[in-house]
This record gives C-alpha cells, sequence and structure tokens, in this order.
C-alpha cells in the first residue's frame, strides 16, 4: 500500500482542517479537490473489520498487510475498450490537485471486468470499469495500523461532506460469530458435457491455425448461507501467499484469492508476471515432487506459458527499458502448481500502473492468442458473461504507484447466492478431460471458502 511518513496531531481535527482547505482550494480552481488525512491509530483491530456495505477489502497474508475501505468519496464507472486510460487520466486529474497530511499518501481502489459491455444482468452494480476512493480507509503493516479520512470539495462548497465522512469513521463495526455455514451446488455453468464440448471446439481452433490459445471459463452456481466475511477469511487463512480481495457493492459482493499479479509499480519500475501451465498437488512429498517434474517437463504446459511469456515480453519492450526476466519456475499453491516466468522494468516517463495496466489486460492467460481473436471466441462461445472474473482489481496511489492482480479464483456473492469461476488455457492436443479435472482444481479454494467441497 501507500509509502509511509510521519505527521502528529488528531486525525478529525487534521481532516477537518484539510478539508477546509480543499474548499478554498475548489472555488479558487472551480474543480473538485480532494481532502485526505491519515495518522497511526491508537488502537489497532485485534481482527479483520467486516466487510462495509460499499467499500473494498486487500489482504496479503503472507507480507503482513491487510487493508479495508469503506464508503465512496469520489467514484467513477467507466465504460469500453479506453477504460483504464479514461481511469488513469480521471484519477490524475483529481490527484493532482489533492490537499493531504499524514503518513498514508492518497489512493483510490480500481477495478474492472474482463471486457466490455457485459456487466448487465448477473453483474448489474459492476459497471466495465470502477474507480473510487473511500471515505475511510484502514491500513495494518506488519503489525502497525494506520487510518486516513477522505472526500471530494466542489466549488459549490458542501460543507457536509467532511461530516459524512466522520460519521462513517464512527460507525465502523466489529467482527461477531457466526454459524456453521451450510451450502450446496445449485448447477455447473456448463455441465461437464458440455463444457468438454466447449474444450473440444477451441482445441480444434487451436489445431486449425485460427488461434494459438485460447482461456475456457466455466461458472459454479451455489446457494450458501456463507458470509462474505466468512469467505474472505477463510481464503485469507487457507492461501497465505495469495492476494485476497473482496468489492463490496449495494447489489452483491465479488470476492477471491487470486496467485497473479497483473501490474505493480512502485519508483518508476513495474514488476509483472506470466503465470500459466497447471498440475495438481500430490498427497506427499514424493508425488508432489513427481508432479512438480512432470509440470515442468510437459511440452503442452511449457508451450501454453511461453505464448503469455512472449506477449508480456514483447508489451514490457513497448512500456519500458531494462527488462529483466527471471527464470522459469513452479510454483506451489495448497491445491495446484503453476509455472511462472516473473519480468521487471523501468518504465518510460509519464507512465503509471492504470496506462500500464491497459497495455497488459487482458493477458493470454486468462484470454488466449491472438488476444483479440481469443476474446471474440471468448464472446461467441462462454454462455455466461464472465463480468469481472478475470478481471483486475487494486489500488492506485496519487503518483500512478500501486498494485492490480488479476481476479481469478473468485466468486460473485449475493441473496444467499454464488458464482464461482474458473478457467482453462486450451492449445492444440488439450485433453478435454483433463481440462475438467484442472477446473475443479481451480474452483477448489472459492467453493471451500464457500462452504461446498470440490468434486
Amino acid at each position: 500500500m501507500p509509502e509511509l511518513a510521519t505527521a502528529p496531531g488528531s486525525l478529525q481535527e487534521r481532516f477537518l482542517r484539510v478539508s477546509r482547505a480543499a474548499r478554498a482550494a475548489a472555488e479558487r480552481c472551480g474543480a473538485p479537490v480532494l481532502a485526505w488525512a491519515s495518522e497511526p491509530h491508537p488502537r489497532p483491530a485485534q481482527a479483520d473489520l467486516p466487510l462495509p456495505g460499499c467499500g473494498w477489502a486487500w489482504r496479503k497474508p503472507a507480507v503482513g498487510t491487510s487493508v479495508w475501505a469503506a464508503g465512496e468519496a469520489w467514484t467513477v464507472e467507466l465504460a469500453g475498450p479506453g477504460r483504464f486510460g479514461c481511469a488513469a487520466s480521471r484519477w490524475r486529474e483529481l490527484a493532482v490537485r489533492a490537499v493531504w497530511e499524514g503518513p498514508l499518501r492518497p489512493v483510490a481502489f480500481a477495478g474492472f471486468a474482463f471486457g466490455e459491455g457485459q456487466t448487465a444482468g448477473l453483474w448489474e452494480g459492476f459497471p466495465d470499469g470502477l474507480l473510487s476512493v473511500p471515505r475511510v480507509l484502514r491500513v495494518r503493516v506488519l503489525g502497525r495500523e494506520y487510518v486516513a479520512l477522505a472526500c471530494v470539495a466542489t466549488p459549490q462548497g458542501d460543507e457536509e461532506e467532511a461530516e459524512r465522512t466522520v460519521g462513517l469513521l464512527d460507525a465502523v463495526g466489529q467482527q461477531h460469530g457466526e454459524p456453521p455455514v451450510r451450502a450446496e451446488v445449485v448447477r455447473w455453468l456448463p455441465p461437464d458435457g458440455r463444457w468438454r464440448s466447449q474444450v473440444q471446439a477451441a482445441e480444434a481452433a487451436c489445431r486449425s491455425g485460427h488461434l494459438e490459445k485460447v482461456v475456457v471459463a466455466r461458472c459454479v452456481e451455489l446457494s450458501t448461507s456463507a458470509s462474505e466475511d466468512a469467505a474472505l477469511r477463510s481464503l485469507s487463512t487457507r492461501y497465505p501467499t495469495c492476494t485476497a480481495f473482496a468489492v463490496s457493492r449495494p447489489q452483491g459482493v465479488f470476492l477471491g484469492a487470486t496467485p497473479e499479479v497483473l501490474a505493480r509499480v512502485r519508483r518508476g519500475r513495474v514488476w509483472t508476471q506470466a503465470l500459466a501451465g497447471t498440475a495438481p498437488r500430490g498427497s506427499g512429498r514424493r508425488q508432489d515432487g513427481l508432479l512438480r517434474a512432470q509440470l515442468l517437463a510437459s511440452p503442452k504446459e511449457a508451450r501454453e506459458h511461453e505464448l503469455v511469456a512472449a506477449h508480456l515480453r514483447q508489451a514490457l519492450a513497448d512500456l519500458c527499458r531494462d527488462v529483466r526476466e527471471r527464470p522459469r519456475e513452479v510454483v506451489a499453491l495448497p491445491n495446484v502448481h503453476h509455472l511462472r516466468t516473473r519480468f521487471s522494468g523501468r518504465l518510460n516517463p509519464g507512465l503509471g500502473l492504470l496506462e500500464v495496466a491497459g497495455r497488459l489486460h487482458p493477458t493470454p492467460a486468462v484470454a488466449g492468442l491472438p488476444v483479440p481473436d481469443a476474446c471474440a471466441w471468448v464472446r461467441e462461445n462462454e454462455s455466461l458473461p464472465r463480468g469481472w472474473y478475470a478481471g483486475a482489481v487494486g489500488w492506485v496511489d496519487f503518483s500512478g504507484q500501486g498494485e492490480l492482480v488479476v481476479a481469478i479464483r473468485s466468486a460473485l456473492v449475493r441473496d444467499g447466492r454464488a458464482w464461482a469461476f474458473a478457467g482453462c488455457g486450451v492449445v492444440a492436443g488439450a485433453d478435454p478431460d483433463r481440462e475438467v479435472r484442472e477446473s475443479q482444481l481451480k474452483l477448489q479454494p472459492v467453493l471451500e471458502a464457500l462452504g461446498v467441497r470440490a468434486r
């Protein structure tokens, strides 16, 4: 999360002072001005805070980071193919005028759908893109906690904006005990047989040369009594090396635990990764080592992985100088092994996280190659819109630094129902039965978090 400095004083007093300065600045420049104040929290929470009705959660247990954001001081909904660039320019316009004090720099949270124009119906309330500055932010980093307050002052001078933010701070609740979770599968979308046919069609398109790779997604619809808080807590606990996230909207909650970083930007450098190629974990050390070795030696998995890595090399060559590539490796999660190649580079001047993400998304790891043709295949052949599944979720600070992850191993939850998604990369020679098993492995984390055991 944002870089930390030091600044003493009472947070509410500082925030009200900053908001008055922001109102004066808004009157002078005739445009909205962000007011932001933060300080170390005197009473760190003993547990993760419950998800707000509208807000964000971001947890990286392996590095000791937990973030909770509530309310909307400023929100922009984005649509169309230029949504990443529009998000970057809108955020830059607001951030450059920010009036802020304290250790946490101003941040916005961002979320993007996999594609454009497919977020109606099931995905109501989750637009093509969303950029939002929370009213209240709490950040826990290695045992220390910080809190920030924000509002946006306008030239009209709404003096109640700051009071609304302070009121939301006072309303922060605590986690409560929960009854045992009951859940069951309602249906697989599409069922195994139909999904095998989709995989066969995708493999035929790759074998014919029309596509090099295409990612075929499927969904499991559940009925569940699990709360979003319980599901997020389960994902954070069971998959500590992943990024657990939740986006809470009035219409529902989108949550998951992803192993894949789309882009991380800090001090002019970018980090990203190719994550493609999958094998199950073994039941013991010997079997696990054998499956790991088979993954590294598999021509099919290597070909699928190299398609993603080559795409990233080309994209980074246009964005960066001094691009560095680490050797291919196997990364182990509790349920699967993946092939991973990590990249970094020095960004060209004027580029920040959102501009980089717009160039990288969607990667061949979630779409296929060539990317436009693979996305067209997905639109024409998948029966259920992906919405924010395989999109991007994360945060960006006022200088363009931040992190976006690829929103896989995820589910949409609302009104006692959940829709969990997973996808498999198909290349020429892919085995439909193997892809069915792989999809079930990838669904396991979210299914278990929602109270259902994968088959």
